[in-house]
C-alpha cells in the first residue's frame, strides 16, 4: 500500500507555514494592509515646471497612476517633453489641448521623465498647490513628498494679518493654506491661508 504522505510533502507543508510566519513578524501589525493602502509619499524633486504650449499623443493615451500610450509636450522655447508609456505621473488640467491652460512638473533623470503631474495653471501665471511643511535646503516640502525650489522671500497672505517670518506663518496656518508657485521664476513666491468659517 502506497504512503499518503511523504516526508518531502511534510516538508514542504512545514517551510509554507514557517514563511507565513515570517511574513506575519516582518510585515506584520495591527493592519498590514495601511502599509500598502497608504504608505508613505515617495520624495519627488521637481526639476522641471513649466507651462505647457501644446501637446501631440496618441489614441490610447490616459494617466491612472501610470500612462499608456505616450504624450510629447511642446515647453517654451521650442523644447520639448516626451512621456513615455509605464510613466509614473497626475493629470488634472481638464484643458490639455488649449495652450497655457495646463502646467508640468516633472522629476526627471537626464531627459527622461520618471515622474509628472500636470496641473491647471491659475491666475498671473501661477499654480496653486497643496500646504507646505517645511522649508528645507533651499526646496519647500510638501505632504506629498514633493520638494519645489522657493523664492528668497516667501509672500504670506492672510486677511492683512502680519507674520514675523514664514516659520511663524506655517506655524499658524500651515495645514489651511495653499501655496502659490510662480511659473516665470519656477520657484513657490507665496503662501494663502484658507480660513474656514
Amino acid at each position: 500500500m502506497r504512503q499518503l504522505f511523504s516526508w518531502r510533502f511534510v516538508a514542504a507543508i512545514g517551510a509554507v507555514a514557517a514563511l507565513a510566519l515570517l511574513a506575519q513578524a516582518v510585515f506584520g501589525g495591527d493592519d498590514p494592509l495601511d502599509a500598502v493602502v497608504d504608505p508613505d509619499p515617495i520624495e519627488r524633486s521637481i526639476d522641471v515646471i513649466e507651462p505647457i504650449v501644446g501637446v501631440e499623443q496618441s489614441i490610447d493615451f490616459a494617466v491612472e497612476r501610470t500612462t499608456t500610450g505616450y504624450l510629447d509636450i511642446a515647453l517654451t522655447d521650442d523644447r520639448r517633453m516626451r512621456i513615455a508609456p509605464g510613466t509614473f505621473g497626475e493629470l488634472s488640467c481638464e484643458e490639455l489641448d488649449q495652450s497655457t491652460r495646463c502646467a508640468v512638473f516633472a522629476d526627471t533623470l537626464g531627459d527622461a521623465v520618471i515622474w509628472f503631474s500636470i496641473m491647471p495653471i491659475a491666475p498671473r501665471n501661477t499654480v496653486e498647490l497643496p500646504p507646505i511643511i517645511e522649508l528645507d535646503d533651499g526646496d519647500a516640502v510638501f505632504d506629498n513628498g514633493w520638494r519645489v525650489p522657493y523664492a528668497p522671500v516667501i509672500e504670506r497672505e492672510c486677511n492683512g494679518e502680519d507674520f514675523p517670518s514664514f516659520a511663524d506663518f506655517l506655524e499658524r496656518y500651515g495645514p489651511q493654506s495653499v501655496t502659490i508657485v510662480d511659473l516665470e521664476t519656477r520657484q513657490v513666491v507665496a503662501a494663502r491661508c484658507e480660513l474656514t468659517s
